[in-house]
């Protein structure tokens, strides 16, 4: 477990380089845009829509991703009066490189980007990748505190570490010592990919 306060040690710098060094393999992001409140009740709806859907599955292809979330605000804790403008928060965390990052999400899922985005002010579109970039760069706020459970381990890996004690559990658990040979055979031909994976992420 790693635990890092203070700006930016963990996760590469925002200056759309594919070559910066990572801390770990895990890179927070928080994105913070103004959007005018005639939309926020709107934008809520469609957030609530996908949350009752699921994750999609081209997200969940993309195995890199730890966690994404979207979430409209329309007054921050403690504030007294309400501003003149509602806001578009967006947290992730994610294994690899930021702008390797961004640009999936603008080349392979554009339209949602702008569904999400394109009520925020000063939103450029999902495509191309650059200006988008520079978008999401220009309101990233800085990581004053960032914790990683498994900072050496990606989402791929972690999934399949988890699947291989579950069947280890499930095959191997409590068996007697005459039936351990089958077991550990039938736990094997279960999870020799996952091994694979585990392995080479490693």
């Amino acid at each position: 477990m790693i635990e890092t306060t203070g700006t930016p040690s963990v996760g590469e710098p925002r200056d759309g380089s594919y070559l910066s060094p990572i801390g770990g393999r895990g890179t927070p992001l928080t994105v913070l845009t103004p959007m005018p409140r005639r939309w926020t009740g709107f934008l809520r709806g469609i957030l609530f829509l996908r949350h009752l859907m699921g994750a999609p599955g081209d997200l969940k292809q993309m195995s890199f991703i730890h966690f994404a979330h979207w979430s409209v605000i329309s007054r921050f804790p403690g504030q007294q009066r309400r501003s003149r403008y509602a806001y578009l928060l967006f947290r992730s965390d994610f294994n690899g490189a930021w702008s390797k990052y961004i640009d999936a999400f603008s080349i392979r899922i554009p339209k949602r980007m702008a569904l999400i985005w394109g009520w925020s002010f000063g939103f450029p579109g999902a495509l191309p990748p650059g200006p988008f970039r520079r978008y999401i760069a220009a309101n990233d706020l800085p990581v004053g505190h960032y914790y990683s459970a498994y900072p050496d381990s990606g989402v791929t890996e972690i999934a399949a570490a988890l699947r291989v004690r579950d069947a280890f559990e499930r095959h191997i658990g409590d068996t007697a010592p005459e039936a351990f040979p089958q077991a550990w055979r039938r736990f094997l031909d279960e999870v020799q990919e996952d091994l694979y994976s585990w392995e080479a992420g490693s």
